[in-house]
């Protein structure tokens, strides 16, 4: 058993196998705030640069779109 399943209090065991908990509460909230500012018309009109050395972090680099950022972000929250 590894020490990240020993030391996760929400982490609960059937015939050996784990049982990821739900999404919590949090998570979901930062998701619907995240679409929602996404929606925004001044949110829309912002352009982000991501600089060269950002992409060791997974993001490529040149100007972004902020609200479609917002929203993939919320995205790969929920998945």
């Amino acid at each position: 058993m590894t020490d990240l399943v020993k030391n996760t209090s929400v982490a609960k065991y059937f015939n050996n196998s784990l049982i990821i908990p739900e999404r919590s509460e949090k998570i979901q909230i930062l998701v619907d705030a995240l679409r929602l500012a996404s929606l925004d018309n001044e949110i829309k009109s912002y352009t982000l640069f991501i600089p060269d050395d950002c992409e060791r972090y997974g993001f490529s680099e040149g100007y972004h779109d902020l609200s479609v950022l917002l929203h993939f972000l919320a995205d790969m929250l929920e998945e």
